[in-house]
């Protein structure tokens, strides 16, 4: 039998019984039997399957966007971390067990009977440290403080696998001297206690809008922290590294014979069929084309896992969604992402000049530029689409002015990878996060980005203009740093460095990369010109 109480249960105790006329060192010899009536309400807070080793270290093995993947073709929610990034650039990939810890918004009765000292739940979870554990933090907001250099020491001492937060951290020269990975919000310089206090260990939280169950998987890398829910890791594993075995070969293929990938993507529905391009690709490598999973495969289908009800309001990578043909994996998305970060600039085409669209938009990546945005009030744009999307598969092609879901659709029948609207369309976004399809709608406020983000927008365009310009950017932010803004309206050649110094993620070009005089003349090789400069500037930031 048990004799002792961990700290978690000891807290429970505590707080169960610090009013009553029993204190907390009468508890009768059987330790739970105090407890049992206020956990009666409770589910336990981890799964009854435990992540063996071996597990653990196979699954630090697997980029996020095929655990991520891995979730998605069994049904079950994405569970990456929103908006917690890497704090260092290249910091060396972070796999462990989770240990949690949730925080309470501050008030005079929470912080009087929150546990002092080495009691406190913090330090309680931080105990539980032994080497092969990440510790998950879900804080009240975004830019509180989680803590910072002498209270993350412990951790360094206790040989933490990593810390996330969908909060904010501090000291950060210090934390980066520890080396463990940190993946968080922002950083502050300010502390946290008259903002929140730490007031449970090792219980269920969500963290970045993610459930997180003590013993989870986590896994992070440069894209961002994902949980791997215990209870089906090994058969997420399984599924992913299926997968990788899949995009390695194609990548190879594609490399050696350029081409679209549409070829090979997405998979046709339930397994890949012996005779479909894919298929036959598979069978040439050695492999049973049957024995990889679909990317399509339908919500609950696997070992009765349910299809996750549509009465749930979040939207966006991690909320439920019907599995349509407009649906795409959690690595496009991801990797759309990637290039926008990547590369920055974005060609933006508008002119009413008809047969005008393709040779510019040629000369345009003649000059440069790898991400290319056809509006959809240009002559022939959606034709232009496709052939461009066939054409030049280095290139990530997208579609704007999209005012509606059957815009939407017809622009991702063309070919496009993402989609841009020049204002908030509700229902457009929606349908975009549902399907894994980037979208940047049009926001001329912080308000409008936040309720883009909040939407399912991971990039937010800013449009028109601000008076303020970069200073605008910086300020915004700043204070938001989970938006990535893409400033389109009012971008110019000599401006563009300034607005990615601010911290605008990535910029659009629309007349300074196509003037109207030029395209008129079918100055194609000016136009060319035009984006090599474009380019530079934006590589002197």
């Amino acid at each position: 039998a048990v004799h002792t109480m961990s700290g978690s249960l000891r807290t429970l105790a505590r707080r169960a019984f610090a009013a009553g006329a029993r204190p907390v060192k009468a508890l009768p010899t059987a330790p739970y039997a105090p407890i049992a009536i206020r956990a009666m309400a409770t589910g336990p807070a981890a799964s009854a399957v435990k992540i063996s080793d071996e597990l653990l270290e196979k699954l630090g093995t697997l980029t996020t966007q095929a655990l991520i993947d891995g979730l998605w073709v069994m049904g079950w929610p994405t569970s990456h971390i929103l908006g917690a990034r890497p704090l260092t650039e290249g910091q060396k990939k972070m796999v462990g067990r989770a240990i949690t810890i949730q925080f309470a918004a501050t008030r005079p009765d929470i912080a009087a009977d929150k546990p002092g000292g080495t009691e406190s739940p913090e330090y309680e979870a931080f105990e539980l440290v032994n080497g092969k554990e990440v510790v998950v933090m879900a804080s009240v907001g975004p830019l509180e403080s989680v803590g910072g250099d002498i209270k993350f020491l412990r951790l360094h001492q206790k040989g933490v696998r990593g810390l996330v937060t969908d909060g904010s951290v501090r000291d950060v020269g210090v934390l980066r001297e520890y080396g463990f990975p940190v993946f968080s919000i922002s950083t502050t310089p300010r502390q946290g206690p008259h903002v929140h206090q730490p007031w449970s260990c090792n219980t269920v939280i969500n963290c970045g809008g993610v459930v997180v169950r003590p013993g989870d998987a986590i896994v992070g890398d440069d894209d961002g922290a994902v949980v791997v829910p215990a209870a089906v890791a090994q058969e997420v594993f399984d599924i992913a590294h299926s997968r990788e075995i899949v995009e390695d070969i194609v990548k190879e293929e594609l490399t050696k014979n350029p081409g679209p990938p549409g070829k090979f993507y997405p998979f046709m529905s339930g397994k890949i069929k012996p005779e479909s391009p894919l298929g036959a690709l598979l069978t040439s490598k050695g492999h049973d084309p049957k024995k990889f999973a679909h990317t399509a495969a339908r919500p609950g289908a696997r070992h009765g896992t349910g299809v996750l009800g549509a009465s749930r309001a979040r939207v966006g990578p991690g909320a439920p969604r019907s599995i349509s043909s407009y649906t795409q994996t959690g690595a496009s998305y991801d990797e759309v992402l990637h290039l926008f970060a990547k590369y920055k600039a974005c060609a933006v085409l508008r002119t009413p000049i008809v047969g005008a669209c393709t040779p510019a938009m040629d000369a345009a990546i003649a000059g440069g530029f790898k991400l290319a945005e056809f509006t959809l009030t240009t002559p022939g744009c959606l034709d232009s689409v496709a052939e461009f999307a066939s054409k030049h598969p280095d290139v990530l092609t997208g579609v704007g002015t999209v005012m509606s879901v059957d815009d939407a659709k017809r622009a991702m029948d063309a070919g496009a990878r993402f989609i841009v609207s020049p204002v908030i369309v509700p229902e457009v976004v929606k349908w975009c996060a549902e399907n894994m399809i980037v979208c940047a709608p049009g926001c001329a406020t912080p308000t409008e980005m936040i309720h883009a983000w909040k939407l399912g927008a991971p990039i937010q365009k800013l449009f028109p203009g601000v008076m303020g310009g970069p200073n605008w950017v910086k300020a915004v932010s700043a204070a938001l740093p989970m938006l990535r803004i893409n400033p389109t309206s009012g971008v110019e050649i000599d401006t563009a460095a300034d607005y990615l110094r601010a911290g605008a993620s990535s910029l659009g070009f629309v007349a300074p990369a196509f003037p109207p005089d030029m395209v008129a003349a079918k100055d194609w090789d000016g136009i060319s010109a035009i984006a090599a400069k474009i380019q530079a500037a934006v590589k002197s930031a």
